[in-house]
């Protein structure tokens, strides 16, 4: 599903919710973190749409136990590869592997006292 970035770029600190991407119009290429334009076509990212990522794959996972002040600790990270993009998130638990599928769900802070919140990385249940 697409849907017009038109009213979400910029709607936060950091852009788009993290759950989804960005995809040209033009081309079709996809790209996570935000950029001018985009890396295939050169076509201006403010005419690209925002796609929500669904499921994913783990490619590697590590925990960070020294944090700043204000961020959870241990710190669950994990990389990702949704369909074309590849991007770093934070984990609900430290129970990924390489290999599992997940998907974002949930609404969490990353940082005290900011009021944005963000779906983390949970594993996705086999039927």
């Amino acid at each position: 599903m697409t849907v017009s970035n038109q009213g979400v770029r910029g709607s936060t600190d950091d852009g788009l919710p993290a759950d989804h991407a960005f995809v040209c119009d033009d081309c079709g290429r996809r790209w996570y973190y935000d950029r001018r334009s985009c890396p295939d076509c050169g076509r201006s990212s403010a005419d690209a749409s925002a796609v929500r990522l669904e499921t994913g794959a783990v490619v590697a996972t590590t925990t960070v136990e020294t944090t700043p002040p204000d961020v959870r600790a241990p710190n669950h990270l994990a990389l990702i590869r949704f369909d074309g993009v590849r991007l770093i998130a934070q984990a609900a638990d430290g129970d990924l592997s390489p290999g599992d599928s997940v998907r974002f769900d949930g609404s969490h802070r990353l940082r005290e006292g900011r009021d944005r919140t963000d779906p983390r990385l949970v594993a996705v249940e086999d039927p």
